[in-house]
């Protein structure tokens, strides 16, 4: 395959050529700013997560249930909710 889009490029007039690779280099060029800014981001990415985590307060997220709460809401295995469903 490699070689038949060498001898496609062979084939080509001298002007389309010339446009061909202009092209391939405007797509290189295009392609090493975009890697330069992943790179970047990446750098600029790398340091920073362990800072606001570190001064994040910490929240709870586990729900008390109350002992007047229905049976339904209380763990099924519960004895209270055993008895209370019997």
């Amino acid at each position: 395959m490699r070689a038949e889009i060498i001898n496609e490029y062979r084939r080509l007039n001298s002007e389309d050529q010339k446009v061909f690779h202009r092209w391939l280099w405007t797509n290189t060029i295009v392609g090493a700013i975009l890697l330069a800014g992943l790179i970047a981001l990446t750098f600029k990415f790398t340091g920073d997560e362990t800072a606001p985590i570190a001064q994040t307060p910490e929240i709870n997220t586990q729900t008390k249930v109350s002992s007047k709460a229905p049976a339904a809401l209380m763990h099924a295995t519960s004895p209270r909710s055993y008895r209370q469903l019997k």
